[in-house]
């Protein structure tokens, strides 16, 4: 009986480990279980899913645990009481002796409890089958999601690449877009400058046609007049005849002449009435043309009978018109008409010669800058066209000086404007203060306003702004101000101070050559229009450039006043400027003078050849590094588009900015 009990005992003991073993199995697998669902939800797995997977699970399992536990509580029970027992029987084996009928219901009993154990394995071993299988399932359903990720990542991989793709080619096509309209504003730009500059040719055209006509008029005006005079010479031949004088009184130099030009013949008609008018009939081997002929050159009355006189008045010349063209050109004349003046004058025609001197003189009665400015007009004279013949040697020597009305007006126009240069503005005539008003203003649109209101250049220092406004029809606000800065600075030179070197400055350099020095160039038609010249450099402000440039940019204005402030610095004198530019062309020196493209060779210089490109149009000079406190390598690093995570680039940008503007600093040029 013992035996039996002592082997039920130690069956119960092994049913009891292996149970535990079970158990610690079962745990292990749980850990490991939850251990790799805990993987599974860090790896980009879809939380939702995985946390209902995982709770699910963990319920189940500890649904199993809990049972086994109880299994396992109630197995020791019975082992604590079988090893009570077992010892109650060992220890009192003697005293209390069992009956053969209560070992067999305690074997009963006990053989229960192991079918009970039994059963509680079976139960156990079959729950681990299904947790088994329930974690197969998991598995399969972990690398269905594993699969599903990896799809979707790869699909997501693909839409990136496609739209960085898609994005690089779109920003070409902007790129490409930016640099097309920049173009056609350029073109833009260009055909309104050539639509203005062919607007102001077409005014000039205009009004040269307007002088033109009224010569033309004034030429048939002189035309009418000598017909007349010639027909009153024709009548009064019989008194001429009866009056004539000896040869020796036309050969006389101290006598006056009447000096036809050759390029200006007669008819054959005219001449054959000159024969019959002036050649005495005692002398009838001196049958010559008498020396009438009329000089274009110094036709100053609109009368053929007016030029008699013009010995007169060439006496009465300069010297720069004795050495001119004009003058050279009538004494060719003169010597092929006293070679042809052998024949007598008549004393009517004397005493008439002698009326138009006079009345010539009165008329010559104005002061000599008078004679200066009508000089040009005098000088025009009768188409040769007018006529029948031609006499070769004047009107070649005409041809030779290549001397026609357009090229006449030119160099009047000219003259006027050296006289401008040279003489004080209060002393300027009419004439010189139009031709200064559109050779050196540029402003040839006001000429005809001006020719109305303005006689002198007394009447153009008084003039006020609202005289310009309206005397003048000047609308425009900064062509007022450029008028009047140039009117102050004349007065200015007047009393002695001389003219700014902002007047060598016109608005051609500046909307050229000094935009393009400070990187801005898309500017240049506005200044252009607005005519900008160095005075009114001087005069700009931040408004200025906002409201009448459209200059909307901050950076772009700081540029464009930085600029200037370079010209002040000194004294607006461009040839300074040039020099100090010109050596500092090859060597790193002298940065605030640096012009934009100075800049960017620098840069280029410095290994940075690919951000170059960056600085045009960005109005980045050197008068920008050096004398403005907020431009730093920042600054200089978004100007030139580097991006923020090349900090080597970036670096290397501070040390090369540092050393130069620590030399330039050093060396004094700022």
């Amino acid at each position: 009986m013992m035996d039996d009990n002592k082997q039920l005992a130690q069956r119960i003991d092994g049913a009891i480990q292996s149970a535990s073993q079970e158990v610690t199995n079962l745990r292990s697998e749980l850990s490991a279980t939850s251990r790799r669902l805990a993987e599974l939800g860090a790896a980009d797995s879809p939380p939702g899913m995985l946390e209902t997977l995982q709770h699910n699970h963990n319920v189940l399992l500890r649904e199993e645990v809990a049972q086994l536990q109880e299994e396992v509580h109630l197995l020791r029970q019975m082992k604590d009481m079988l090893s009570k027992d077992l010892e109650e029987t060992q220890g009192g084996c003697s005293a209390d002796v069992l009956s053969a009928t209560e070992l067999r219901v305690q074997l009963a009993q006990k053989e229960q409890e192991l079918d009970r154990a039994k059963e509680a394995l079976q139960a156990m071993k079959s729950d681990r089958k299904r947790l088994k299988a329930e974690k197969a399932e998991l598995v399969n359903q972990m690398q269905q999601l594993y699969a599903t990720l990896e799809s979707r990542e790869e699909q997501l991989r693909d839409f990136i690449r496609n739209y960085d793709q898609h994005r690089k080619e779109s920003e070409d096509a902007v790129k490409a877009l930016a640099k097309e309209k920049d173009l056609l504003e350029r073109e833009k730009w260009d055909l309104r400058r050539q639509t203005k500059e062919a607007t102001e040719h077409m005014g000039m055209l205009h009004s040269q046609l307007d002088l033109k006509e009224n010569r033309i008029k004034e030429l048939e005006a002189e035309l009418a007049m000598a017909k007349q005079s010639l027909a009153t010479l024709t009548k009064d031949v019989p008194k001429r005849h009866s009056l004539a004088m000896p040869t020796e009184a036309v050969v006389n130099g101290n006598n006056q002449e009447w000096v036809m030009q050759a390029d200006l013949p007669l008819t054959a008609a005219i001449r054959q009435s000159q024969q019959t008018l002036y050649v005495h009939p005692g002398h009838p081997t001196d049958r010559q043309v008498a020396a009438v002929r009329l000089s274009p050159c110094h036709s100053r009355q609109p009368s053929i009978i007016s030029d008699a006189s013009a010995v007169e008045g060439d006496r009465s010349s300069t010297p720069s018109d004795i050495n001119s063209p004009r003058h050279r050109t009538h004494s060719l004349c003169n010597v092929r008409a006293a070679q042809h003046s052998t024949l007598p004058i008549s004393a009517s025609l004397e005493d008439l010669e002698e009326a138009k001197r006079k009345k010539k003189k009165e008329k010559m009665g104005l002061g000599s800058l008078s004679r200066v400015f009508a000089r040009g007009k005098q000088r025009k004279s009768l188409d040769p066209g007018l006529f029948d013949d031609s006499d070769s040697l004047c009107s070649s020597t005409r041809h030779s000086l290549g001397l026609s009305d357009g090229s006449e007006d030119q160099l009047d126009r000219l003259q006027q404007v050296e006289l401008a240069r040279n003489t004080p503005m209060s002393q300027w005539r009419a004439g010189t203060v139009q031709a200064w008003l559109e050779v050196v203003m540029a402003m040839p649109m006001y000429i005809r306003t001006c020719s109305e209101n303005v006689k002198s250049g007394k009447v153009l220092l008084g003039l006020t702004d609202e005289d310009l406004e309206l005397g003048l029809g000047i609308s425009s606000l900064m062509h007022r101000r450029k008028l009047r800065l140039a009117i102050e600075d004349y007065r200015d030179a007047e009393n002695g101070q001389g003219l700014s070197n902002a007047a060598d400055l016109d608005h051609h350099w500046v909307a050229k050559a000094w935009l393009s020095d400070v990187g801005l160039p898309q500017y240049s038609q506005a200044f252009h229009n607005h005519l900008v010249d160095g005075r009114m450099l001087k005069s700009l402000t931040r408004r200025d450039l906002e409201r009448h440039l459209n200059i909307t940019k901050k950076f772009h204005q700081v540029s464009l006043m930085l600029g200037i402030e370079l010209l002040h610095m000194l004294d607006f004198d461009k040839e300074a400027l040039q020099v100090r530019r010109s050596q500092c062309e090859h060597q790193h020196v002298d940065p605030v003078v640096w012009t934009s493209n100075r800049v960017m060779k620098w840069i280029k210089d410095i290994d940075l050849k690919e951000f170059a490109e960056s600085l045009l149009n960005g109005g980045v000079h050197g008068a920008v590094m050096m004398l403005d406190p907020s431009f730093n390598t920042d600054t200089m690093a978004s100007v030139l588009g580097i991006p923020t995570n090349k900090d080597m680039v970036r670096r290397h940008l501070f040390e090369e900015m540092k050393a130069l503007i620590g030399r330039a600093r050093g060396s004094g040029f700022v």
